[in-house]
């Protein structure tokens, strides 16, 4: 099993580690519920050491990936980044990624851990007469994130300096002598921060960052919370909301997929869902009782089933059982009475948008 650079600093903070795609990571420390209500009202620091990071870089690296992803990397700035997703030749999706513009051949490419070295595989067979060279720099390259409402304040004070970030922006920059790419990006639905550096200097940035946030109530936070928070924004999950059979069209996230494209891998097959409708939908859905929903849960309508949960909890803020589910499209629209059939009982349930939790104004 492998270990990110903070194996010894969880164990320090007894976290309970268990096994997730091959690694050793941290599920919590002082528990999921307090973890994920830190991050949502004051702070939260992850180790995403385990995520995967590649480079593309060279003459053609803007129309290779252009090729290989779905997004319009035309449309990105230096300094920016955007939400893209790999598809295979069916339209099914191999991964979803985050994609930054370092400069005009330059991109800096965050995928999921479980994909890792699948999507650098991918790269390298489809990289055929484009003049690109790819390198998977997992192992060189560290990850954290600081998430929260407090996150902007304790970056400026361990920064010395202000640096003004907006959504999807990011900046190279240095943080007590360590170089750091800090970006405006997030999987919480809070405002906060990923940062990218050296592999060898993760302890040394965590502890910075750590014990500076801790007066103003920040929590180490693991696998447990981070599910949790994502699952109330309805952010997709590779796996679960995501696969090789299911395509971006059926994820609900075509907004992604830019058509006018002269082409890319899995165009054609998703140009024909877009043209006669796609067979399944992603729906959200809160529980009329209280219990938890899981993934692999039937749903019902009418007393028919019509598919099932991609990922389901009671989560802290909604404080609500909720979920997405993948059911056949055209059966049923938001506001409608569904069930959900939980340790062979049918739960009563509603239709709800995929986004369940929004601040209080």
């Amino acid at each position: 099993m492998e270990r990110t650079p903070l194996f010894e600093v969880h164990r320090k903070l007894k976290a309970r580690l268990v096994d997730f795609e091959g690694w050793e990571m941290p599920l919590s420390y002082a528990g999921v519920v307090a973890e994920h209500r830190a991050v949502r009202e004051s702070m939260g620091l992850f180790d995403i050491c385990h995520m995967g990071r590649l480079s593309v870089t060279g003459a053609d690296a803007e129309p290779f990936l252009q090729h290989v992803t779905v997004n319009n990397v035309s449309l990105l700035k230096e300094g920016s980044a955007h939400y893209s997703l790999v598809c295979n030749r069916s339209g099914g999706v191999r991964d979803d990624i985050f994609i930054y513009r370092k400069g005009q051949a330059d991109f800096f490419i965050c995928v999921n851990a479980s994909n890792r070295e699948k999507i650098f595989q991918w790269f390298l067979e489809n990289r055929k007469n484009f003049k690109v060279e790819i390198r998977d720099l997992s192992k060189e390259t560290g990850m954290l994130a600081l998430q929260g409402p407090r996150a902007p304040a304790l970056f400026d004070k361990i920064a010395g300096k202000t640096l003004t970030l907006k959504h999807w922006e990011f900046k190279e920059t240095e943080i007590a002598g360590i170089p750091v790419m800090v970006a405006r990006t997030g999987y919480t639905g809070e405002r906060g921060y990923e940062f990218y550096f050296p592999w060898a200097s993760a302890e040394g940035l965590w502890n910075l960052l750590f014990e500076a946030g801790k007066q103003d109530g920040l929590l180490p936070v693991g696998l447990g919370a981070r599910d949790t928070l994502r699952l109330e924004m309805g952010y997709p999950l590779y796996g679960h909301e995501l696969s090789e059979e299911i395509s971006p069209l059926e994820a609900g996230l075509e907004n992604f997929v830019h058509f006018e494209k002269a082409e890319f891998i899995g165009k054609e097959p998703l140009l024909r869902q877009k043209e006669k409708g796609v067979q399944r939908i992603l729906i959200g859905f809160e529980l009329k009782e209280k219990s938890v929903p899981r993934q692999h849960c039937r749903v019902f309508f009418g007393g028919k089933a019509i598919g099932e949960v991609t990922s389901g909890n009671l989560t802290p803020s909604v404080q609500k059982g909720i979920g997405m589910a993948l059911v056949e499209s055209g059966k049923i629209g938001p506001g409608a009475d569904i069930e959900i059939e939980i340790r062979e009982k049918k739960i009563p349930a509603v239709t709800t948008k995929k986004s369940f939790y929004g601040k209080k104004k």
